[in-house]
């Protein structure tokens, strides 16, 4: 008896679950599944050679100037100039490794998915940063290209929110046409004066 009784449950257990409840009754149990949500969408990844151009370009600006006041500065406290490029060639040193290194970091941590109500994008290196966007607040969104994201068949969205606090968002190294289409999708589905 106790065998069958056994076969029983065994056989309960293993049945499958596909049967709807009658009408009216409550239904207890794990809630169904919510759908996955969309993969998220990478950059282009030509925007790492971008950002390491912007950063180098970055440094060389910063690092001129920063060479003339210690040149002025060791040459008036120290009689010498020459020891001035020790910590200035050390600093250049560091911001150039820095450009070279960071942005295909920051391009494997970039990353945006639209759904039907939000766009969601992920950034940061160091510090994970999401943002939702829910697409009835947007109203409107810009298509920037500079010259260097033109050189390298680039442009940038910058999503604008009706909302008082951090009310722009961007998404960057998008190729051309992917930057064109995400912008209409977008506009599309925004809210009801969205442009």
């Amino acid at each position: 008896m106790e065998h069958d009784a056994s076969n029983n449950r065994e056989s309960s257990l293993a049945a499958p679950v596909d049967f709807l409840p009658p009408a009216g009754e409550v239904v207890t149990g794990p809630a169904p599944l919510p759908p996955s949500p969309a993969p998220f969408v990478a950059l282009d990844r030509r925007v790492i050679q971008l950002w390491r151009i912007s950063g180098l370009l970055g440094c060389a600006i910063i690092a001129l100037p920063a060479l003339v006041a210690l040149l002025f500065v060791c040459h008036s406290l120290l009689g010498s100039a020459i020891l001035a490029f020790v910590p200035w060639s050390g600093v250049l040193l560091f911001g150039c490794l820095w450009s070279l290194w960071y942005p295909a970091r920051a391009y494997r941590a970039w990353g945006y998915r639209v759904e039907e109500r939000v766009l969601e994008i992920r950034s940061g290196v160091w510090f994970r940063v999401i943002r939702f966007l829910p697409l009835s607040r947007l109203q409107h969104v810009d298509l920037h290209r500079g010259p260097l994201e033109r050189a390298h068949g680039l442009a940038s969205l910058t999503l604008h929110t009706a909302g008082t606090r951090e009310a722009s968002l961007g998404i960057p190294g998008l190729a051309d046409a992917d930057a064109e289409s995400l912008r209409d999708q977008l506009a599309a589905a925004g809210g009801d004066d969205a442009v």
